[in-house]
């Protein structure tokens, strides 16, 4: 679906140019918008009479980048606490906005506004308007960065480098992309609706695949990081957790593992959970308080539970069981399959460390114990010593 988004970052050379480096924004117009007089001119405008604000129409294919994505994109372009100011550029034409023509767009930006606010220390000061009028800036203003590479940018060059590196990611990765299981992944990862993974999108991309492009983009950002995690394609989300499990081989860093928590929300399958928790959070935690781990177990969000006692994997491998058990019963009457399922994966694997440990657990537990969990735990354990605890 083509659709039209327009957005006030200041001086529009280095909005315009910044907003272009995307996949899936397929033409960028600067202009000026919501101001009194009918086609004004640069020269009008510049006298900060007119109302008007310089402005960036964006063209975009919604199937490739969302309006979600774009306003997220265009919120680390700005500061959105400066008033009428970006950068250098004074007065109230370089006031930041964003502006919607189509009114069903109103309910996404609304959103980002509410979480980006939700995570500003001051109060944001961008304006959110419907469009009441967009009149194209003269030619020399359109491109103005590709014809003009050396002119005026208010833009740092490392917002711009981040811009690409963004891109470059997706677009390696959807260089991978297979039809036929980009068919199969939706089925396989329950995205059906009232299914866990409702809703989620992906492009077919295998996960040695996946794997490859992670190690070759190593050294993005925070922000692309971040970005990535918060796409609406899985294989993306996947990308960016595993450049976080490649960026902390030598070590966990506090900022890795602050990081990996305020995402959970967006560490939404199992896979995503299960490739990551252990080698991050499993992995800082090994020699520290171990608290949030039972504060994941209380959340509501199932991703949070499946993070608490998948992270136990690591202790396990360094013959450290006891939250594994403590958590296990902690959770031991959860009620999704998913999560009955991790946990006597967890047992399962606790108990090749100490087989009796374990048998004396679900000797004690079984008649509490889901039927699920309990024969995922003791799957290791001879046929009849299975068909005892079966009783």
């Amino acid at each position: 679906m083509i659709k039209t988004i327009y957005f006030a970052g200041g001086c529009f050379w280095g909005t315009e140019h910044y907003l272009r480096q995307f996949d899936g924004v397929l033409e960028t117009v600067a202009g000026y918008a919501n101001g009194n007089i009918p086609d004004p001119s640069y020269e009008e405008v510049y006298t900060d009479a007119t109302g008007y604000v310089e402005c960036v129409k964006v063209t975009y294919d919604a199937e490739i980048i969302t309006l979600q994505a774009l306003c997220r994109l265009f919120f680390r372009s700005i500061d959105p606490h400066m008033l009428n100011r970006q950068g250098n550029d004074i007065g109230t034409r370089y006031r930041t906005g964003i502006y919607w023509s189509d009114k069903e767009d109103k309910a996404d930006i609304e959103m980002i506004f509410n979480e980006m606010q939700n995570r500003a220390p001051l109060p944001i000061v961008v304006e959110k308007k419907p469009l009441e009028c967009f009149y194209p800036a003269e030619d020399y203003h359109q491109d103005y960065l590709i014809r003009n590479p050396e002119g005026y940018c208010h833009l740092s060059p490392t917002i711009i480098k981040a811009a690409r590196r963004y891109t470059e990611t997706l677009r390696s990765l959807r260089a991978y992309s297979d039809e036929e299981k980009k068919e199969i992944l939706p089925r396989f990862f329950k995205t059906g609706k009232g299914q866990y993974g409702e809703g989620d999108k992906f492009l077919g991309v295998t996960v040695p695949n996946i794997r490859i492009v992670a190690k070759e983009f190593c050294d993005v950002s925070f922000d692309v990081i971040e970005e990535l995690m918060h796409s609406p394609w899985h294989e993306m989300r996947m990308c960016a957790l595993l450049i976080l499990v490649n960026n902390s081989r030598k070590e966990v860093t506090q900022d890795i593992f602050d990081f990996y928590l305020s995402q959970t929300k967006y560490i939404n399958n199992w896979d995503l959970v299960d490739l990551s928790a252990p080698q991050i959070v499993g992995r800082f935690l090994l020699d520290k308080e171990r608290d949030i781990l039972y504060r994941l177990a209380e959340s509501d969000l199932l991703w949070d539970n499946r993070i608490a006692i998948v992270s136990t994997f690591t202790f396990i491998r360094n013959n450290d069981l006891d939250d594994t058990y403590k958590l296990s019963l902690k959770m031991m009457h959860h009620k999704h399959d998913l999560m009955q399922k991790s946990i006597g994966w967890m047992l399962r694997e606790a108990g090749k460390r100490n087989t009796k440990r374990l048998y004396d657990f679900v000797t004690e537990h079984k008649s509490v114990m889901p039927r699920t969990m309990l024969r995922y735990s003791i799957e290791k354990f001879d046929a009849d010593t299975r068909k005892e605890l079966m009783r």
